[in-house]
């Protein structure tokens, strides 16, 4: 089994690209991977990210994902309909006994425009510059087994070029918000819909650890996110759903957040001290139910997730996929957000 995850790793990254990138299951709160328009979209002024995922360690070493954010809204009391974000995304992710690396230093910029007080257009680009390198030292060939012993002393004859190498990376997209306008309520609360759509890898970059040259897919990613408040309670339902298309490759993600706010706050300061507890599950076609968890306090969040594998892998992977971790924080309090700022999901 071990000889054969080489194989396949080496298949990967050394040939004809079929896999898809890599991938959160709490795509929700991952805005600046999913869509660059989403960039600055957000109730506050800075907010900043870290997201970690642990993936198939039933095989092996399996894959370690670590994500950090950063994004901000500019010119939003300058501009009367309109402003800016700017953004920074910073990825590494580390596959198998290998220790197959793919690190990444992005920037995005977003123009967001208010068409009324209830519909909301963004356009976003994101360039940077992507690292990739390999571990050669726990490479198994063919050539290296004698009579179904291997033998590392055995050079085999097959060329992996473990040096790093280095190329740049474009995406773009653009974003629809729409909300209901709703008064008496916190703008974080509004019943509210999220579209966009995303283009990553426009210049299709050329990767290879062998001396043929193979491009990167372009990726296209369709999302949507939205928050239906219960009239005459603290409980809304957060469904959504994203779609990745990469070459011959296609992931589909969607499903369903409960969630309930909890309100602490002073008659007669008007001091916000809230609270929100949301649970859900997600479903990925044909690999994986998500069951999800999100607690809420102030400018913080939480979330944690495990990816249940129930494909036909399930057998080998006892239904271990993954767990999956995230911090935000977003200032100043989300909950309490002043008045004209569009909300949004993230």
């Amino acid at each position: 089994m071990r000889k054969l995850i080489y194989i396949f790793i080496w298949l990967l990254s050394s040939h004809e690209v079929l896999g898809q990138d890599i991938h959160f299951s709490q795509f929700n709160v991952t805005p600046l991977v999913v869509n660059p328009a989403l960039t600055g979209v957000f109730n506050g002024d800075q907010r900043a990210s870290l997201n970690y995922k642990d993936q198939w360690t039933g095989f092996g070493a399996g894959y370690k994902t670590y994500s950090f954010s950063l994004d901000a809204g500019l010119m939003k009391r300058k501009w009367r309909n309109a402003h800016l974000g700017v953004g920074l995304n910073a990825f590494n992710d580390v596959a198998g006994d290998l220790n197959m690396s793919t690190s990444k230093v992005l920037v995005s910029v977003s123009g967001i425009l208010n068409l009324n007080n209830q519909h909301q257009l963004s356009a976003g680009i994101q360039g940077g510059v992507v690292q990739n390198s390999l571990d050669q030292s726990n490479l198994i060939w063919d050539d290296q087994f004698q009579n179904g012993a291997y033998n590392p002393a055995n050079v085999s004859m097959d060329y992996v070029n473990a040096e790093p190498f280095y190329y740049g990376d474009v995406s773009a997209g653009v974003s629809w918000n729409y909300t209901i306008n709703q008064t008496n309520i916190s703008s974080y609360d509004a019943t509210r819909i999220e579209a966009g759509f995303s283009i990553h890898h426009l210049n299709r970059p050329s990767i290879s650890f062998s001396n043929s040259v193979d491009k990167l897919y372009t990726k296209l990613i369709f999302h949507a996110n939205s928050n239906i408040g219960i009239t005459n309670t603290n409980f809304s339902i957060q469904p959504g759903f994203l779609i990745s298309l990469q070459g011959p490759s296609k992931e589909v993600l969607m499903g369903s957040i409960f969630r309930y706010r909890i309100k602490e706050s002073s008659h007669f300061t008007g001091y916000f001290s809230e609270k929100a507890i949301s649970i859900g599950t997600y479903y990925r076609l044909n690999d994986a139910v998500i069951p999800s968890m999100w607690f809420e306090i102030g400018n913080f969040a939480l979330g944690i997730s495990y990816d249940l594998n129930v494909s036909q892998l399930r057998a080998s992977s006892n239904m271990r996929g993954g767990m999956e971790l995230s911090l935000r924080f977003v200032n100043p309090n989300p909950f309490s957000y002043g008045k004209g700022v569009k909300p949004s999901f993230n």
